[in-house]
């Protein structure tokens, strides 16, 4: 073919996908809504491989965007998180961004220039017929996970604390105590991250967490492909519906198993830095992390990387101290959260599959592989997830055990046709749930023609009354909100509980007097109480409506209601919500 010709096609080409992309208005509509917090987020994430960098190594050529990637989020929402203390503003916030940005910039620039990155990108091998159906299934996924990214925040664990506690700290122009949400008191490197984003462009910052966490997604799933060097193998632990619905939700389970892959990994290698690293990041990310490590150091004999890593990540363990004198706060106190049983009874079916909990189902892929562990470590952590299966927690819980154990089983994988079939079935099935839990989520409506009003009002049931609160509350205004807690979608300052916080806001309430309770109230700065009545969730497992609801003691009801009858001067009611102010 002529260079002509080939030229004269390319520009035919080029017109007929420019006519495409101008007449489909939905792609122009989608680049106007994601275009800027997609911006914001790749900033971040250079700024976070600069983070991890900076933690892991000192070597230009040492540097590992994969790696550092995951092990910089908590450390740069660490390092976000202590500037918060003193301060949330723009101004803050857009410094640290831009300072982390520049020397990320500036270390990917440098293991450009030596020559790293292009001999990572050659380090490629054949794949077969299992490694295309794998890839195929991947990809699957991270379609439904592009699906959730560019749609509002809408799962009860992100607008309750993921994403509610740094929006309250935005809102409040520093990171305070937050007595009445348990869950503030967990680590929170990973959400901390957030701080810039919603500083910086409000509500969307949201958006630019969804890609973040899309990120951590991947940088764990190349991390699992680049140890195990097996896409079917692969493609078994990341298609896992439990793990991959939440590719593009603003969650810790995909940084929380990367991060404990990182640190098998580094173990393995007998690599002190980066085990170090991989500690501090899991301890700053979620208190599962914590058994985690015990026991890959106890399987690996190694101490060394504990004592670094133990204390570039114990920031948060000593904010618990200071604050509550519990450094597992708000575990081991009054109104600790309730984790285990979580599931009810433990049966392994359930866990497998279950209407009642969907959205939480491991599948059949991850448990299968547990009995081809190899290696001290993998094993024992397969053992430590059976352990902790009996205690019927979130599925979610149980990922990060049972993800090493099946990372060691590559040879049994490679070595036996019989696992690849089963595994290959394992994975269609597991896709199959993640497509069909992505469309009756239907995030796919906001892409299309749905208004972000319109499908959160369809999603939670709070928000159409959060969204009158916020038109109605004034500026100044911080507001009691008793009901729900779903508290992200507020844009004036509220206090609130989160999930199984029922306890903790009763014992609140609970005072001798109604004066007494209204100087509480005054000293906290309360100007308003709302009352969010919600129907109660469609489901009939306790658990659940636990979860969501709040359910407050007599003494409590008593105490509000004197509250309100006596320290009211104004009382505004609509819908299922009914708006006090305080005298």
């Amino acid at each position: 073919m002529s260079r002509a010709r080939i030229l004269i096609a390319g520009l035919i080409g080029a017109y007929l996908t420019l006519t495409l992309l101008d007449r489909f208005k939905l792609i122009e509509l989608l680049v106007i809504r994601t275009g800027l917090p997609l911006l914001l987020a790749c900033i971040e994430a250079i700024a976070i491989i600069g983070c991890g960098f900076a933690l892991r190594s000192r070597r230009w050529t040492e540097l590992d965007p994969v790696l550092d990637f995951l092990i910089g989020y908590p450390l740069f929402g660490a390092v976000c998180f202590l500037t918060g203390t003193l301060s949330v503003t723009k101004w803050t916030m857009l410094a640290l961004l831009l300072a982390g940005a520049l020397f990320g910039a500036f270390a990917l620039a440098r293991w450009i220039e030596t020559g790293s990155a292009q001999q990572a990108a050659d380090s490629r091998s054949s794949i077969d017929r299992f490694d295309s159906y794998a890839l195929v299934c991947l990809g699957l996924v991270l379609f439904c996970a592009l699906l959730f990214v560019q749609a509002p925040p809408f799962s009860l664990d992100e607008l309750a604390y993921h994403l509610a506690v740094p929006k309250s700290w935005v809102l409040e122009g520093r990171a305070i105590d937050l007595p009445l949400l348990s869950h503030s008191y967990f680590p929170l490197g990973i959400e901390s991250a957030d701080l810039p984003l919603l500083t910086l462009l409000g509500d969307d910052g949201a958006l630019a967490s969804h890609v973040l966490h899309l990120f951590a997604a991947i940088a764990a799933t190349l991390l699992i492909h680049r140890k195990t060097k097996n896409l079917l193998l692969t493609a078994a632990i990341a298609t896992t519906p439990a793990l991959a619905i939440t590719a593009g939700w603003s969650l810790v389970d995909w940084p929380l198993t990367g991060i404990a892959a990182a640190l098998w990994i580094a173990l393995d290698e007998g690599d002190d830095s980066a085990a170090s690293a991989a500690i501090a990041a899991g301890l700053l990310t979620k208190y599962t992390f914590i058994p985690i490590a015990g026991i890959a150091l106890l399987a690996s004999r190694r101490w060394r990387p504990a004592l670094v890593g133990a204390a570039a990540g114990s920031v948060f363990f000593v904010r618990n101290l200071i604050l509550t004198g519990n450094p597992l706060a708000p575990f081991f106190s009054g109104g600790a959260p309730s984790v285990s049983h979580y599931r009810g009874a433990a049966f392994l079916s359930d866990y497998v599959f279950d209407t009642r909990f969907i959205d939480e189902s491991l599948g059949a892929s991850l448990l299968a592989l547990a009995p081809f562990a190899a290696g001290a470590i993998p094993i024992a952590l397969a053992l430590a997830g059976v352990a902790l299966f009996f205690l019927a927690p979130s599925s979610r819980l149980l990922v990060p055990f049972f993800t090493i154990p099946a990372m060691s089983a590559e040879p049994a994988v490679r070595s036996r046709a019989w696992l690849r079939w089963m595994l290959a079935i394992a994975i269609a099935a597991q896709t199959l749930l993640v497509f069909f839990l992505t469309d009756r989520s239907a995030p796919f409506s906001v892409l299309m023609a749905e208004s972000e009003q319109s499908f959160l009002t369809k999603q939670r049931a709070s928000f159409a009354s959060i969204s009158w609160l916020n038109r109605v509350l004034p500026a100044s205004s911080r507001t009691l909100v008793i009901g729900t807690g779903e508290s992200f979608w507020f844009s004036r300052r509220v206090r609130a509980g989160g999930n199984f916080d029922s306890a903790r806001i009763s014992a609140y309430l609970e005072a001798p007097t109604a004066e007494a309770l209204r100087e509480k109230l005054r000293r906290d700065g309360i100007t308003h109480v709302a009352l969010i009545t919600l129907t109660a969730p469609p489901t009939e497992v306790a658990q659940k409506i636990e979860e969501r609801q709040t359910h407050l003691t007599p003494a409590a009801q008593k105490t509000l209601s004197m509250l309100l009858d006596h320290f009211t001067s104004s009382v505004t009611a609509h819908g299922d919500v009914t708006l006090f102010e305080l005298k």
